[in-house]
């Protein structure tokens, strides 16, 4: 009985691992893009700047009138707060005391008008 339990989770985590991984995925910008806010954000990370692109669940561009954001930066061993702002039709843009490179995380809590804000975990210049 045991072995067959053991043996349909080996079974379900086989199945399930790849479609996890698979929910990462690149946007038209080059950026990182997960689902967040009930929709998309795609997070591209150069030099010292952070821009977080918006997208609907048919990854059409959505407004960023109105939206905010904040995002906790970890790179080269520094933690860094940089907040998030609109700068375009459907982007958040900010700038903070960090180099983007590979293995760098990013926390982004996004408040999009009239929701609660949500949350979302990047690692912009690793590839996935």
């Amino acid at each position: 009985m045991n072995r067959r339990i053991l043996l349909a989770a080996t079974a379900m985590l086989s199945v399930l691992a790849p479609a996890a991984r698979a929910s990462i995925t690149r946007g038209p910008n080059g950026g990182q893009r997960i689902d967040l806010a009930g929709g998309h954000a795609e997070l591209v990370a150069d030099g010292n700047e952070l821009r977080l692109y918006l997208s609907d669940n048919s990854y059409r561009p959505r407004s960023a009138e109105g939206a905010s954001g904040q995002a906790v930066v970890l790179a080269g061993g520094r933690q860094t707060t940089v907040p998030l702002t609109p700068a375009g039709a459907d982007m958040l843009r900010g700038q903070g005391d960090f180099i983007a490179a590979a293995g760098m995380r990013v926390v982004v809590t996004l408040t999009m008008p009239g929701q609660r804000p949500s949350q979302g975990r990047f690692t912009p210049r690793d590839q996935s």
